[in-house]
């Protein structure tokens, strides 16, 4: 199964059995690459997140519906007084369980962690200022012990967001690895040990 890092929080999951495309964005400088896809998750209704015209999808998912889990989150560590509420979603694809944290910006708390469970794929954002930092990252990916963890939202030379890079989470991580535009998830799954990985243009 191949998953493509379009930018940002977009991801395009390519599946035997659907298709799949996280959180697709505009205006934020990276020029997104424009794919069909059977779904496109989208976690809230910000820019950099709900551009449905960059996407060609059959079905836009919003809440829990047709094999997709969305779990209740908060956009800020202030219970959304900020910035509203973030959905998380948990799929499977090839059954393999994808988890995207979407925009999460609360503290970490186990209750979260236990909601979420097990996961194959973790998309996790580390970037700050409109997310979890680098530091809670560390802590969320920790207890939820994905085989493959993938930062996202974080700077990069294409990116004009105002958030930190993701060497600040990468430093705190074991087993982190650079990788292209896209990877083939089955060869990391079966790893001895657990994979952290950074994909195009993230420097750390």
């Amino acid at each position: 199964m191949k998953v493509t890092y379009l930018g940002h929080s977009c991801f395009f999951i390519e599946g035997k059995e659907k298709s799949v495309v996280t959180d697709p964005f505009t205006d934020i400088g990276y020029e997104l690459k424009k794919v069909s896809a059977d779904y496109c998750t989208i976690s809230h209704e910000h820019f950099d997140h709900n551009y449905q015209d960059g996407v060609n999808a059959k079905t836009f998912v919003r809440s829990t519906a047709d094999g997709f889990l969305a779990i209740d989150s908060y956009h800020d560590a202030n219970l959304g007084a900020r910035r509203g509420k973030n959905t998380i979603f948990k799929f499977t694809v090839d059954g393999i369980t994808f988890c995207h944290l979407g925009d999460l910006g609360e503290f970490y708390s186990q209750d979260l962690v236990d909601e979420i469970g097990a996961v194959d794929v973790l998309f996790i954002p580390v970037g700050g200022t409109y997310t979890i930092d680098a530091k809670e990252a560390v802590k969320f990916a920790t207890a939820i012990n994905a085989p493959i963890t993938v930062p996202m939202h974080f700077r990069t030379p294409s990116c004009t967001v105002d958030i930190n890079g993701v060497r600040d989470f990468t430093k705190k991580m074991a087993g982190v690895e650079k990788v292209g535009k896209s990877v083939n998830v089955e060869d990391y799954l079966h790893a001895d040990e657990n994979s952290v990985l950074v994909f195009d243009d993230g420097e750390f």
